[in-house]
């Protein structure tokens, strides 16, 4: 459905005026014609109503120019026969307006509007006493025309306040829901990092093993024909891991804890002995100096242990040809360091085995829980990888 569409603002006021107009002349010519209403003068209230279409027409066009030319021009217009404040209507839509609009200050617009007034009250024959000598017929005249003066202008002002804040209100709502678009962005993706991240961790090492073993069995299955038989138990039974581990991801991730997914629980440090484990098979002896438990580290810190533990482990078999390598997890009161080291030489290129996110898998991990996270060759040919993860949120 597509919005409707709205007349320009000087139309809107132009048939306003129009409208007031013909109210105004329709009553006024109405009202004449009986035999109750005997005005002195009836071009007064031409006047009048000719300036009210000027001032309701003319209102967010010019504001300012209006309300100056009908504060001091208008009274010109009349004669004599201006005696009740009918005939301030005019000045008082022109105050309104220029303060509403804020092409005048309220100040300055409610002396205009009582001094043009006053000067429509000068001309009045119904002068008496000490009220003659000041210009106006009456006290009511003046508490009454200063009255409806400040009236008029207060409510242009306020109006004007209201719109100001309103369209700042709009802006800042505008500014939010584009904000929370954003975030909700940020926190989709974030939300599909962490998975894709988890489903890695937990399966990668189980396949990358799968892989080594299988392709080391079709070597030398000229010279061991029992080879391929052994590799395809092996690779049988760890498929079934692999699988195990997925369905415990997936099924702790579709576990909903209020409105975010709960990821799984820090693993144990059997699940970084069971990755040795798989080293150890595939022909790499792996040297573990491994802290009986983590103690009670946060969940968060726990898991990125485990996890660029088994990963570490998983590039060595997937990178290098060490037929051994060492993993250290050292445990201190104020931080957890997790090295990874293997002497090498690194493994021929393998396009097959090319493109993964293991590094980076482990940096963020470092990173989500304050830490950091090196990795790189070391002085003596090998490579090295070393997080260090704070005990505490920094």
């Amino acid at each position: 459905m597509q919005p409707t569409r709205r007349a320009p603002e000087w139309a809107q006021d132009l048939l306003v005026a129009l409208a007031v107009g013909l109210v105004w002349f329709g009553g006024v010519w109405f009202m004449y014609q009986g035999d109750y209403w005997m005005p002195r003068d009836i071009r007064s209230y031409w006047w009048t109503g000719a300036w009210l279409v000027l001032t309701l027409a003319l209102r967010r066009i010019a504001p300012g120019g209006v309300f100056w030319v009908t504060a001091v021009f208008y009274p010109l217009f009349q004669d004599d026969a201006v005696s009740n404040q009918f005939h301030l209507v005019p000045l008082l839509v022109a105050g309104f307006g220029a303060t509403r609009q804020g092409a005048v200050p309220p100040p300055l617009a409610a002396i205009g509007v009582v001094l043009s007034g006053w000067s429509l009250h000068m001309s009045s024959e119904h002068w008496d006493g000490y009220w003659q000598v000041v210009g106006w017929s009456s006290p009511s005249g003046i508490l009454t025309t200063v009255a409806l003066a400040l009236a008029a202008v207060a409510l242009g002002w306020m109006v004007r306040r209201i719109a100001v804040t309103g369209e700042a209100l709009r802006e800042r709502n505008e500014e939010l829901t584009a904000l929370q678009g954003v975030l909700a962005q940020q926190a989709v993706h974030a939300e599909r990092t962490r998975i894709a991240r988890e489903l890695h961790d937990v399966v990668a090492h189980h396949m990358s093993a799968i892989v080594v073993r299988a392709q080391a069995a079709d070597r030398v299955a000229p010279n061991q024909p029992q080879a391929p038989a052994e590799a395809v138990t092996w690779i049988a039974e760890e498929g079934k891991k692999a699988l195990t581990s997925m369905r415990s991801v997936v099924h702790v991730l579709r576990r909903e804890t209020g409105d975010t997914l709960e990821l799984a629980p820090a693993p144990a440090l059997d699940d970084v002995r069971a990755a040795a484990a798989r080293l150890t098979e595939a022909g790499r002896d792996v040297e573990l100096d491994l802290p009986d438990d983590l103690g009670d580290l946060r969940p968060e810190v726990s898991l990125a242990v485990v996890r660029i533990a088994q990963e570490g482990l998983t590039n060595v078999l997937l990178h290098s040809l060490a037929p051994r390598l060492s993993l250290e997890v050292v445990a201190t009161p104020g931080y957890v360091r997790v090295a990874v080291r293997d002497p090498g030489p690194p493994l021929p290129d393998n396009p097959d085995l090319h493109g993964g996110n293991g590094l980076l898998n482990m940096r963020e991990r470092a990173l989500s829980c304050g830490g950091t996270l090196s990795a790189g060759p070391d002085q003596s040919g090998g490579w090295r990888v070393q997080a260090v993860l704070p005990r505490e949120t920094p």
